[in-house]
């Protein structure tokens, strides 16, 4: 079984105490100790995003990626990024920066984490997914792919009252009256920038299940790539907005990402 640290250190941009997860998996630990050797690992990375209400525990408690980071070797990181919509809030916290520049530096300071490009992934289920898009379409030289279950894709819906949030919250997000920054907060503007740029676009891929609320999200984001000819993976099955789908879909995921 994978190595699990809790993290708790204070960060400078967020001006509080954060909590972060980490997955070391074993099987190469435990080679290179048998083995008596010194050379150093640097293992591969999934950076892997919470949904709306989740925290750095989620994924440990409602899947089994601990198995999964064994199985692919592959160190995971899960961060408490809260409610905040991956967003540097226009009332609030710059949660956005604090996941891009300094969470990201103080893993790859403090544990065995690859800092090479095609060594970086970054993933996330629901708000966890459209934070991995924007993270990744955002800051594309760090990452080679991105994968979304089930994305909430479409940053405007959260103040338009199609997502479950609270006004409130979306005022501290957005603004008040909310509005977003199409070149900020759009996971669809982000990717047309990249394209029309000729900037390298990481891997893309996005599943959603059938019966999923968030369903029409992901076609959305499909049909767009396609309208850009930039390749992206979609896959569908049954399914509701729930960690069985997820489950079953980010091995498909790890997958994808390490066996391209």
């Amino acid at each position: 079984m994978a190595a699990f640290v809790h993290c708790n250190f204070r960060s400078n941009i967020l001006c509080m105490s954060v909590d972060v997860s980490v997955l070391l998996p074993d099987n190469e630990r435990s080679r290179l100790f048998l083995e008596n050797k010194q050379e150093p690992v640097k293992y591969k990375t999934l950076y892997l995003l919470h949904g709306f209400t989740g925290d750095y525990m989620s994924y440990l408690r409602t899947s089994n990626i601990e198995r999964y980071a064994d199985e692919y070797q592959i160190m995971v990181v899960m961060p408490s990024i809260y409610n905040s919509a991956y967003t540097d809030m226009k009332y609030g916290l710059d949660y956005f920066t604090y996941l891009s520049k300094e969470l990201m530096h103080f893993i790859e300071l403090t544990f065995p984490a690859s800092q090479k490009r095609e060594e970086r992934f970054v993933a996330g289920m629901s708000m966890g997914g459209y934070g991995a898009y924007k993270f990744g379409l955002s800051c594309p030289e760090k990452f080679c792919a991105i994968g979304g279950v089930a994305g909430s894709y479409h940053a405007e819906y959260r103040y338009q009252g199609k997502v479950s949030t609270v006004s409130t919250l979306c005022e501290g997000l957005y603004g008040d009256p909310p509005q977003i920054v199409p070149e900020v907060h759009d996971v669809f503007t982000l990717l047309k920038q990249l394209k029309e740029e000729g900037k390298e676009i990481p891997r893309l891929y996005t599943c959603c299940g059938t019966e999923d609320r968030r369903y029409q999200d992901s076609v959305d984001l499909k049909e767009f790539a396609e309208k850009l000819e930039i390749p992206m993976v979609f896959e569908q099955g049954p399914g509701k907005h729930d960690m069985i789908f997820f489950d079953e879909y980010i091995q498909r995921i790890l997958k994808w990402m390490l066996c391209p």
